[in-house]
């Protein structure tokens, strides 16, 4: 089976069902800076760890002002980003991501295409 980017939704058409079920909702993120050990195999073969540095956003989707319970998403992106789409626009492309799954988790949009959006699999095809 071929992979086809139209098996995927965007994060607007996303926002789009939220708006539309939640006219009063919102949504909102956070991020932080990590660094991560990552494995790198060296010149002669052998393999070492360096901590490689990553933002993680943490997004909710509110349905109303006081919503005790809203939908939450996470996403990370390493920086530099790893393709020309990435590359320089690591927060907003992982807060983007991370509004598309909390927007899921408060089953605000449809999953019959899957829980990835269109916006993270074009990302990470570059």
């Amino acid at each position: 089976m071929a992979f086809q980017l139209d098996d995927y939704v965007t994060v607007a058409e996303r926002i789009e069902q939220f708006r539309e079920k939640y006219p009063e909702g919102s949504l909102q993120c956070e991020w932080q800076m990590l660094m991560v050990p990552t494995a790198v195999k060296q010149p002669d073969g052998s393999w070492s760890t360096m901590d490689r540095p990553i933002i993680v956003a943490k997004a909710f989707a509110y349905r109303t002002a006081d919503d005790p319970r809203p939908g939450v998403g996470h996403a990370q992106e390493p920086i530099p980003g790893k393709t020309p789409y990435t590359k320089d626009s690591e927060i907003q492309n992982a807060e983007t991501s991370a509004w598309g799954r909390a927007i899921v988790a408060v089953l605000a949009a449809d999953t019959r295409k899957g829980v990835a959006s269109r916006d993270e699999v074009q990302a990470r095809r570059g």
